[in-house]
């Protein structure tokens, strides 16, 4: 007979902010079958001095999330004071770019869509491949919808995000969290009892209370109150820091509302702007203090509050050991600028359901778990060593991986996809071409391919895509409206 381990009984969630709620909350959804408690501990923790608010930008994947835990999206839209996103619009000196969500949805004939640019245009003309996406005609009219099931209409191909205010989409999770059973507990004092041989025993709270369970999940943050401070798992920082500081304020709300995120690169850094329904937080990277002091008296000049932090990119050397495993900034920090700490998060914690340890030997299950949690903590620090390149960074800089992989497309025209991939493929081309890599060759199918009649085709697909994006309703109307969408 198959040997079946015994499930975890009850597991422990250690943190505060989002990381931590969200965590238990799916945890409570996922394991109810197996009847495991989840224990949710909020230890005491500095406040946010400047109470400046923050924005959490969910891409499409965690739009998902939200409706596998089973929140009503217009009813969590609402409640955060969020809007529908297709997308990001970069800004880099002149020049701009959409970075849609979707896809373009174009079948290959012979060639994949994009090689039908590499084939009429050289350089940065070929950004003209992201024009054609349903998101980015959109978009630039501040019009949304939802996507179609219909394979037929050109809204098949959109995906959209979510812009909701951080400390809003906290409160709806843990009250979520609540009424599927989570124990939600609160402690001015926090001690952890176990080391590095024997793993984490148990913790001692207020009032002389220890919580033991066979399971823990540090979402502490930085300060990695298990899995970095009792189980000694060292944090390595990336050898070469792109931008430590980070700095948010509040910006005024854009009229009308637009359906996209802006990062627009700055002296030093970038700034992203992401709206909500009544104001925008706006974040920036920056690679050093005098751009940080630069930005600084800016925003004092305009009387504007602000919190600003440092940052260390890096990871710990393994997120999962003993009977502990480590999310978000208590694991590692890949980088913020294109995909949010819960990204990060929440990808490993799914990839720790998928293994599923049980209460016996976890060896093995750990062992792979921290192998696949490498490569996509490299697939999203990539992308920010991308944004850097030409500016803190030169190409020969790059992490070896994606060094090679840009050469590839710089020289043949093809970005072939990898294990743990983070963007999608159609994503990943507009991106690299937005931030100047170009195709140095097209498909051979396209060698004898008139290029008049390619741009005869590109201009009926532009078109098409322009008249369906008219016929949308502008996101003002959505967010009063769903229905409308």
């Amino acid at each position: 007979m198959t040997n079946i381990p015994a499930p975890l009984q009850h597991i422990v969630v250690l943190g505060n902010g989002l990381v931590a709620a969200a965590t238990a909350l799916t945890l409570a959804k996922m394991l109810r079958p197996f009847a495991t408690r989840i224990t949710w501990v909020q230890a005491a923790e500095n406040a946010n001095a400047a109470n400046v608010a923050r924005a959490e930008v969910l891409d499409p994947a965690l739009g998902r999330w939200l409706e596998m835990v089973g929140f009503s999206e217009a009813e969590l839209v609402q409640r955060c004071g969020g809007i529908y996103s297709l997308g990001a619009e970069y800004q880099r000196q002149s020049a701009r770019f959409f970075l849609p969500y979707g896809r373009h949805g174009i079948q290959p004939s012979p060639a994949p869509f994009e090689q039908e640019f590499f084939k009429r245009f050289c350089g940065s003309d070929q950004l003209a491949f992201n024009e054609h996406f349903l998101a980015t005609r959109a978009a630039a009219q501040g019009r949304f919808a939802f996507p179609v099931k219909d394979p037929r209409s050109a809204r098949s191909t959109l995906k959209y995000g979510l812009h909701l205010e951080r400390t809003a989409l906290i409160g709806a999770i843990a009250a979520r969290a609540q009424s599927l059973g989570v124990d939600c507990r609160s402690s001015a004092s926090l001690q952890v009892h176990g080391d590095s041989q024997q793993g984490i025993k148990a913790l001692s709270l207020d009032n002389d209370v220890r919580l033991e369970a066979d399971f823990f999940i540090d979402a502490s943050g930085e300060s990695s109150r298990l899995l970095g401070q009792t189980l000694g798992i060292e944090f390595q920082s990336q050898s070469r820091p792109l931008w430590p500081h980070r700095l948010t304020y509040i910006e005024s709300v854009e009229a009308p509302l637009q359906p996209r995120s802006e990062l627009v690169r700055i002296s030093g850094g970038w700034q992203r702007r992401v709206g909500l329904q009544d104001k925008a937080i706006v974040d920036a990277w920056l690679c050093d203090t005098a751009a940080l002091a630069s930005l600084e008296v800016s925003l004092r000049e305009q009387g504007k509050k602000f919190v600003r932090w440092q940052e260390t990119e890096g990871a710990r050397a393994q997120g999962w050991c003993h009977n502990c495993l480590a999310l978000g900034g208590a694991d590692a920090n890949p980088g913020e600028l294109v995909l949010s700490q819960w990204h990060w998060a929440s990808r490993c914690l799914l990839l720790w359901l998928e293994l599923l340890p049980g209460a016996g030997n976890q060896l093995q299950l750990r062992a792979e778990y921290n192998r696949r949690r490498g490569l996509l903590y490299q697939k999203i620090n990539e992308l920010h060593w991308v944004h850097a390149v030409g500016y803190e960074c030169e190409q020969e800089e790059l992490p070896a991986d994606i060094k090679w992989r840009l050469e590839v497309f710089t020289r043949l025209g093809r970005l072939w996809r990898r294990d743990e991939e983070v963007l999608g493929d159609e994503t990943w081309l507009a991106l690299a071409l937005g931030l100047g890599w170009h195709a140095g060759a097209c498909d051979l199918t396209l060698a004898d391919t008139d290029a008049a009649q390619l741009a005869r085709k590109h201009h009926t697909i532009y078109q098409t895509l322009q008249r369906e994006a008219d016929s949308m309703p502008a996101l003002e109307a959505v967010l009063k409206d769903p229905a409308r969408g």
